[in-house]
């Protein structure tokens, strides 16, 4: 831009002919527009678009307004922290060393009551309950451990084999899990860990009594789960009102005295269909003491009599400092939250609006909270302030990015993760004066901002006559019919995808894959389908959905219709392409609408239902009827190539799950390419891991349709 501003002034220089002016300023005016053309068609490399760090598990200090949080660097996890700095704002620093990108994990970040120390679970999947080994490590696989590091900067100290630290608020001991058992150690100062008490169950959801004596905890046994209290002084297990159903979610009162629990029915209902509903769920309180409880309420029959957690929240139930207590209830077809007394009655909507609630946090006072919604702006998410007594909610960040996970400080300033189109996810500040950024040295120099594209917010109709929600992606420059993909996400519950940087990580990794896609000439349309959170009940929960009749396959022909009526796409170049529960889309779409795609891509797809874990059919009807919604059933339809990849260490969608369609597809002739990639596991553990697969996807697709 330089050299074209000093052209121009030594052509405004120069006496010329008007004419000749004009040819001249049209020429400049090509030549600028030649140029900014070519910056904004730069190609990028999925390197350059992943450079960014990842943020999760952001969470407040117990003491003062020092946050933490994890950032995932190009696959080095690291614990960060930032705190008010003198001159106003907020300064921020690395805590631990990690530099490599070996698929080691850190999850579960905890203060110490002292707000002196962080813990952390590190390595491991599935919050390092399940050994891995994405390094193909001579050694073998490894499970999590538990570390601590001092905000002083002080290296990292080991503490033990486990996971899931739940460190004492008074600072002394922490506790923590291995292998489904309690153990503790002293918090602060070396010493062996030991275990805290044996159970013929698998233990979780530790919570401690306000003043620090007691904790209870879940167990988890093969029929029911039942809430117990150790007592650290008098070395004893005591039940809380122990019963035939799945007790969870233990929450204690501001004086310690009394716990609130969540009972839900021990049938929960079969994975992989609608549960629209099911027996009424139900909360107790019990005096902690004695253990004896009672039902203080009951959900209702139908709609919201199943069970709908806060999924971006560390509990989804709350006490406060006025003797109430604040759960989510899906009765209006909206996640919202109510309060109710607790000594009964009848519960009181406190969020209004059609909309859904993601991730709650109290303050320490028990008297404010803080969440993120959906409200008014339903294909984003922003921050809230809601009052603990009476008193309306009101919003306290707005704009065309997403914030979640926010948490509420010691001295309450709020604080959350925040991402834009062409902005990665960060954590932020939210004050008088906008969102202010606490980190903002990670984010790399060269992070290239301005060759992203921003997509826009499109709905288009299913067959079924379901509006259905989607983001379009368009390359810049894009004035002709060239090819285009239509994108699904996995999950699909508690999953929906922003056109921004999203909060969830997977889908983070996904968002950026599309922006590559889109950088490399693909117009790309990622659909929020049925069965996604984010739209309501009927939404997420739709009749015929998953194992019960596939009715998720008029979006994918919505989604097909709706991108060969563009003028920019070429009807002769549609892909298709997904992973997980997307994948299964993926595959979905190539086997029972295979008029649509010339090529497809399949990320550990799920292709048949009687062989997924956890899925049990009721009678042989469902079974047939959960086999003819499998892509497996409609394979003889399959005309186009598909490119199949999968980790072989995956413990979430079987490694059978691709052999078989393969194998079954290369009988009938259908070309079949592949990655295998050797113990990695379903979310990615290793960065590279995922640039590989997005990398092979675009290669495939470009072989296909260019």
């Amino acid at each position: 831009m330089e050299v074209c501003a000093t052209t121009r002034t030594a052509i405004n220089k120069r006496e010329i002919p008007t004419s000749l002016a004009a040819l001249v300023g049209l020429v400049a005016m090509a030549v600028l527009g030649a140029m900014a053309s070519a910056q904004a068609t730069r190609v990028l490399s999925i390197e350059q678009i992943t450079v960014a760090p990842f943020p999760y598990n952001l969470i407040a200090s117990p003491r003062d307004a020092t946050v933490a949080w994890v950032y995932d660097e190009r696959g080095a996890r690291n614990v960060w922290i930032a705190g008010p700095a003198a001159g106003g704002g907020y300064s921020s620093k690395r805590l631990t060393p990690y530099t490599a990108d070996d698929g080691t994990d850190i999850v579960d970040l905890a203060w110490n009551g002292d707000g002196k120390t962080l813990f952390y679970t590190r390595g491991g999947d599935g919050g390092g309950r399940t050994p891995v080994n994405p390094m193909s490590l001579p050694e073998g696989p490894k499970g999590g451990e538990i570390w601590a590091v001092s905000i002083d900067g002080n290296a990292p100290r080991l503490i033990g084999q486990g996971q899931s630290a739940s460190p004492s608020p008074n600072g002394d001991r922490v506790v923590f899990l291995r292998s489904g058992q309690p153990w503790v150690a002293p918090a602060n100062s070396p010493g062996e860990p030991a275990i805290l008490f044996r159970d013929r169950g698998q233990v979780n959801s530790f919570a401690w009594s306000p003043d620090g004596t007691r904790v209870a905890f879940v167990t988890v046994r093969p029929q029911h789960s039942i809430v117990g209290v150790y007592d650290f002084a008098k070395k004893s297990i005591h039940w809380i009102s122990p019963g035939i159903d799945k007790d969870t979610d233990p929450v204690w009162s501001p004086d310690g005295r009394r716990i609130a629990f969540l009972r839900l029915p021990s049938d929960e209902g079969a994975r992989f269909v609608s549960n629209r509903e099911g027996y009424p769920w139900e909360i107790w309180i019990a005096d902690e003491s004695t253990g004896e409880g009672k039902r203080i309420w009951r959900a209702k029959p139908g709609v919201g009599s199943r069970f709908r957690e806060l999924f971006n929240s560390k509990s989804s139930v709350f006490w406060t400092a006025g003797d109430r207590l604040v759960f989510p209830w899906e009765v209006t077809g909206w996640v919202r939250l109510y309060s109710i007394s607790v000594s009964g009655g009848e519960p009181t909507l406190v969020t209004p609006g059609q909309s859904e609630i993601f991730g709650a946090e109290l303050n320490n006072e028990r008297t404010e909270f803080v969440y993120s919604s959906n409200q008014d702006d339903i294909d984003h998410r922003h921050i809230w302030v809601l009052p603990a007594g009476d008193g309306a909610p009101h919003q306290v960040t707005t704009g065309k990015g997403v914030e979640d996970y926010p948490v509420i400080t010691n001295d309450n300033r709020i604080l959350a993760l925040r991402g834009e189109a062409r902005s990665p996810m960060r954590p932020v500040l939210v004050d008088a004066k906008g969102m202010v950024d606490l980190a903002p040295q990670a984010i790399p120099a060269d992070f290239p901002a301005a060759d992203l594209v921003e997509p826009q917010l499109v709905t288009f109709k299913a067959p079924d006559g379901l509006t259905v929600h989607a983001q379009l992606f368009i390359p810049k420059g894009r004035t002709n019919k060239g090819p285009a993909l239509i994108f699904f996400h996995g999950g699909p519950t508690n999953r929906q995808m922003f056109a921004s940087w999203d909060p969830f990580e997977t889908h983070t990794h996904l968002y950026e894959a599309n922006q590559y896609l889109a950088n490399h000439g693909y117009v790309v349309l990622s659909v929020n389908y049925r069965g996604g959170s984010g739209y309501g009940f009927e939404y997420r929960a739709p009749p015929g959905f998953g194992a019960e009749g596939a009715s998720e396959l008029n979006d994918i022909i919505g989604a097909a219709n709706y991108l060969l009526s563009r003028p920019d796409v070429d009807p002769k170049r549609l892909g298709v392409w997904g992973g997980s529960y997307g994948g299964r889309m993926a595959s979905l779409a190539m086997a029972s609408a295979p008029q649509f795609f010339a090529v497809g891509v399949d990320y550990a797809g799920v292709h048949n239902w009687l062989k997924m874990p956890g899925f049990t059919p009721a009678n042989d009807s469902a079974a047939k009827l959960a086999y003819e919604s499998s892509a497996i059933a409609h394979v003889d339809n399959w005309k186009a190539p598909v490119l199949l990849m999968h980790g072989d260490a995956d413990p979430t969608v079987p490694f059978e799950q691709t052999t078989e369609l393969a194998a079954e597809l290369r009988k009938r002739g259908i070309p079949v390419d592949y990655v295998m990639i050797p113990d990695e596991v379903h979310f990615l553990l290793k960065h590279s891991s995922w640039n590989r697969v997005f990398d092979k996807t675009r290669e495939y697709l470009d072989q296909h349709l260019k």
